[in-house]
């Protein structure tokens, strides 16, 4: 596979999808949103070895910064600074830190719970991957602290369906916040 241009791997926000939609009940449909509840279920479990079984060798993953600007000045996002911008690699890291003493900022661990909805699925220019739209809730608790985190986002995903099964090929995470409120960003989004 060769690698992709994360900046051109799904669309910008407020944009066109590039190909056909795949209707809510289908086949590839289902397979594409039991693909993303596996994926937060297995997140949300702490099972990182696992998920990283679900991405593909080129995956890239970006979070782009949130800007408020007028409509007429842009979509919103800085294309030029990410809160995020991974590899295989990076998330490799990332994840097996998990399993570590290292990994200060999660042990112990947060409680999370991932919400996946609102599931837009359409083909693209290339056979067997898809743009996957959908919303994220994600809930953290840490600690004993009666506070609690709440993060929001649209993803752009790029699933490709493998011989091996579905993969995550790539994935921007569209943040909701212009200010994130959460005290560290030690998790997978």
């Amino acid at each position: 596979m060769q690698p992709v241009d994360i900046k051109s791997a799904a669309p910008a926000a407020n944009s066109q999808p590039p190909g056909k939609a795949i209707p809510f009940g289908a086949g590839v449909y289902n397979e594409a949103m039991h693909f993303l509840i596996e994926e937060a279920y297995l997140l949300d479990d702490g099972l990182f070895n696992e998920w990283l079984g679900l991405l593909a060798d080129d995956v890239q993953c970006t979070m782009p910064v949130r800007q408020s600007f007028n409509r007429k000045k842009g979509n919103g996002f800085n294309d030029g600074m990410n809160w995020l911008f991974d590899d295989k690699g990076a998330l490799t890291f990332k994840a097996q830190r998990m399993y570590t003493d290292s990994a200060f900022a999660e042990d112990p661990p947060s409680r999370v719970r991932r919400i996946v909805s609102n599931l837009r699925l359409h083909e693209t220019a290339v056979a067997g991957e898809y743009l996957a739209q959908s919303y994220l809730l994600l809930h953290r608790s840490r600690g004993d602290a009666h506070q609690f985190d709440t993060f929001s986002a649209r993803r752009d995903d790029i699933l490709r369906k493998t011989d091996a099964g579905w993969k995550l090929a790539k994935r921007i995470v569209l943040v909701d916040q212009a200010v994130l409120g959460l005290a560290n960003l030690a998790l997978f989004l």
